[in-house]
């Protein structure tokens, strides 16, 4: 696992990096971390949140705001190319780098039958990771030969359950029968999934009961929601730059987002020095305290977003146990609001004992060598057209009729069901 990116600030690093590409004339400058300061200088310059342009329509439609542009003379697929080359350079580095990983012998002898697994949000399908698998190859992770066999795709839901088999406490009340579901909370969707366990012995076998959900109402609507409070507490000061609101959203996020747990009255957002203070508008020495309500505020509407499609999804059924996992999975707050909204009727939540921002990475890999779920929903009906013999039953299609020459008299256009969606 990569735990060390370039830019990080401190000695241990951390396994994630916000997925920014900074520009200049259309040309890469920087990414991930080394791009945060380019961000706060001038968005327009670097793409961010560019996953929401690759979202299937259904799924922008329920965007509440704009997605941001990108960067002048910047493509959707220049972007995606560009960070994933960057990560993968920058994976290949870290391994070589490190006594007893790899060195360069060994990676360069294994690249051709090196075998690529990309996690995806729930809603995306076959058009989203067309795109995908072109940008794997523009980014040089692998062959276009190589591309359909070794470059698979499996949803961020079912990578983090095979993460919660692995790393959690799930082992210890899963039984066969047991129906519980999986929600993934990431920085832009929210996936959840409902399975049924059909074995807790080793190997567990775990299959869907229904077609899972997806929800704009990731960690990002949060942050969001925060920078429009700052911007309104601060409109007339000198905290209310471009650069402050920068500096406060980026602890927000860091810091007091996570922290955050409901009824805390105090919520510091520490983001400047002694020199700034202004007692009029609550900022001292650089930090400035929000209420809860404000803190609450920020939450409200994506929480209320997981909280309908979880509800949509295990109504009617005999749920028992609610699996929390992805980085916003990690808030407090937000399982706590998922134990007030669903514990009345026996649900109970569960969080992964192992931090889980990475849960989908390292989920996919265990799913690639585990694969304990061994049946999936169908996310639509597949079938066919058909000829079929008219009865009472097409009358409708009563004009339609054809008598063939064996004297058979058909209907056109009847739909034949295959597998039929959950």
């Amino acid at each position: 696992m990569v735990t060390q990116w370039p830019g990080q600030v401190t000695a241990a690093g951390m396994g994630k990096i916000p997925t920014l590409v900074a520009y200049q004339y259309g040309e890469v400058q920087a990414c991930g971390e080394e791009a945060v300061e380019a961000f706060e200088d001038d968005k327009s310059t670097v793409a961010h949140y560019f996953k929401l342009h690759l979202h299937p329509d259904h799924m922008k439609r329920s965007l509440s705001r704009p997605i941001p542009p990108l960067p002048p003379n910047v493509t959707l697929q220049q972007a995606y190319t560009d960070i994933m080359s960057y990560m993968f350079r920058h994976t290949r580095e870290f391994f070589e780098s490190r006594p007893g990983y790899i060195n360069t012998n060994t990676w360069s002898r294994l690249q051709n039958s090196m075998e690529i697994i990309l996690a995806t949000p729930n809603g995306w399908d076959i058009k989203e990771q067309g795109f995908l698998r072109r940008v794997a190859i523009r980014a040089g992770l692998i062959s276009s030969s190589g591309a359909e066999t070794r470059l698979t795709f499996i949803t961020e839901a079912e990578a983090s359950i095979h993460f919660a088999l692995h790393h959690g406490s799930i082992r210890n009340w899963l039984r066969q029968g047991a129906m519980f579901a999986v929600v993934d909370a990431g920085g832009s969707t929210v996936d959840s999934t409902l399975y049924v366990c059909k074995s807790a012995q080793t190997p567990v076998r775990l299959e869907e009961v229904a077609s899972s959900k997806c929800v704009q109402a990731g960690g990002i609507f949060v942050d969001e929601q925060a920078e429009i409070v700052l911007k309104q507490k601060f409109r007339n000061s000198r905290f209310g730059t471009s650069e402050y609101i920068a500096a406060m959203i980026r602890v927000f996020e860091l810091k007091t987002k996570r922290l955050f747990t409901a009824g805390k009255s105090s919520n510091v957002i520490d983001f400047g020095g002694p020199g700034d203070t202004d007692n009029a508008v609550g900022v001292r020495r650089g930090k400035v305290s929000l209420t809860a309500a404000e803190v609450a505020s920020c939450f409200a509407v994506p929480i209320k977003d997981i909280r309908d499609s979880v509800r949509s999804l295990i109504d009617s059924r005999n749920v028992q146990y609610l699996v929390l996992v992805g980085g916003f999975g990690e808030s407090t707050y937000l399982r706590q609001e998922l134990e007030s909204a669903f514990g009345t009727r026996g649900v109970s939540v569960i969080v992964a004992e192992e931090p889980s921002r990475k849960a989908a990475a390292e989920g996919a890999s265990i799913w690639h060598i585990t694969h304990n779920v061994k049946a999936r929903a169908a996310r639509y009906t597949y079938g066919m057209h058909i000829w079929n013999d008219y009865t009472d039953t097409y009358r409708e299609r009563f004009d339609l009729r054809q008598t063939k020459p064996s004297g058979r008299v058909v209907v056109d256009g009847i739909f034949s069901t295959w597998v039929k969606k959950v």
